[in-house]
């Protein structure tokens, strides 16, 4: 880590392929694997699954990200995760190195952990599930790249569809009261909630119970902590799996990013040989190839026409014709804004190759490399998890 490189090229293509496929290991374990298939999606749909009725407005409401998620989540189970399937066959780790790693994952997911040293309990579990509330302690801490301002512009389009989908199921106070007051919502939240802090202890609620926690919020901050938790949940498993799991493109060369390679490539000092190809071994390279293929399975996109043959939202529970159309008119509004921030999105990356291409300099004289991103752009985000 303190050692400084001059005039070795070879010492230099190494470490930028260990920084590359060290990288694309841990996301591919931790971020991925863990974070959104093991533990978030895999929660929210059994909770679903468990406490929800199936013709109440939130259970239907859920479906269409929850689509699949059985099935894909018990394929990666048994191909990715149980001992010597492929993931532990290309990995460098033996059988106790890889149950150390998936039992210290946690550890290193973003997006709201680290927080619980920064908050009081209270407001810790209000900004657990509010994306924006995060975002904007990142930026604030001096994090203000294109990520988080896309991230930010998609929560809040998001969380505007959940929260006019669900204003027009309990339009009034009373109506929001019965809502979170009601036993399978409760229910429902408390078993999310409860499977997060099983699975990551994530939640700081000293020495109360989370239903007792849960209990000493009002009905306003009830509501929108559920209506913050479903938009999280569906923002992971949307543009969450696009940023950690479409990494195909990442593993079709296996001299980019490899999971494992020989001790041999290290450089001389470092008790190699310092000569041979800076790529994954046959067999990992093999292996990663088929990993990737498995990954390749398609969900249904997220941009959807209303009233076309892909509109997911002809499955939401409505209680008549009047609460048909107003559920159709913030469908509408959400899929005309996802057009629109794709074609932001799309602007964005087109800027920065125009400007690489035109030979533009940073302040330091060199090429201006800005890289576009991919990741929001509705245009490309599924509904739920595939692998």
């Amino acid at each position: 880590g303190n050692r400084v490189t001059l005039g070795a090229p070879r010492d230099w293509e190494y470490f930028k392929f260990v920084f590359r496929s060290s990288l694309f290991g841990i996301v591919t374990l931790v971020d991925h694997l863990y974070g959104v298939h093991l533990q978030v999606s895999n929660i929210f749909t059994m909770a679903m699954r468990e406490q929800l009725s199936k013709d109440t407005p939130l259970r239907r409401f859920l479906v269409p990200f929850t689509y699949g998620t059985i099935a894909i989540n018990d394929a990666a189970r048994v191909t990715l995760v149980t001992p010597d399937s492929w993931v532990p066959r290309a990995y460098p780790f033996d059988e106790e190195g890889l149950q150390l790693a998936w039992a210290n994952a946690y550890r290193h997911l973003p997006g709201g952990v680290e927080l619980k040293v920064e908050l009081t309990e209270r407001a810790f579990l209000q900004t657990i599930f509010d994306r924006k509330a995060y975002i904007d302690i990142r930026i604030e801490s001096g994090v203000d790249t294109q990520y988080y301002k896309q991230a930010l512009e998609y929560w809040v389009m998001l969380r505007a569809f959940v929260k006019g989908t669900f204003d027009v199921y309990y339009p009034t106070a009373a109506d929001q009261q019965r809502f979170v007051e009601d036993a399978e919502t409760e229910h429902f939240l408390l078993q999310a909630m409860g499977g997060i802090q099983a699975t990551s202890d994530v939640l700081v609620i000293g020495d109360k119970s989370l239903p007792h926690a849960w209990e000493s919020f009002r009905t306003a901050e009830k509501y929108t902590m559920v209506i913050d938790a479903i938009t999280r949940f569906i923002d992971v498993v949307t543009t969450g799996h696009e940023q950690v799991g479409k990494v195909q493109a990442y593993a079709q060369d296996a001299s980019f990013a490899s999971f494992s390679w020989a001790a041999s490539l290290r450089p001389r000092w470092a008790g190699g040989t310092g000569e041979g190809v800076l790529a994954a071994p046959k067999e990992v390279a093999t292996g990663q190839a088929l990993i990737m293929a498995l990954t390749s399975t398609p969900m249904p996109d997220l941009v959807a026409a209303a009233g076309g043959e892909q509109d997911w939202s002809k499955i939401f529970w409505a209680a008549d014709g009047e609460q048909r159309a107003q559920l159709d008119e913030v469908y509408v509004q959400f899929q005309d804004r996802l057009r629109a921030f794709s074609a932001k999105c799309q602007e964005v990356n087109e800027d920065a190759l125009a400007a690489f291409e035109s030979g533009q300099q940073n302040v330091a004289g060199k090429p201006l490399v800005n890289f576009g991103l991919w990741s929001h752009d509705p245009q490309y985000l599924e509904t739920s998890v595939s692998i």
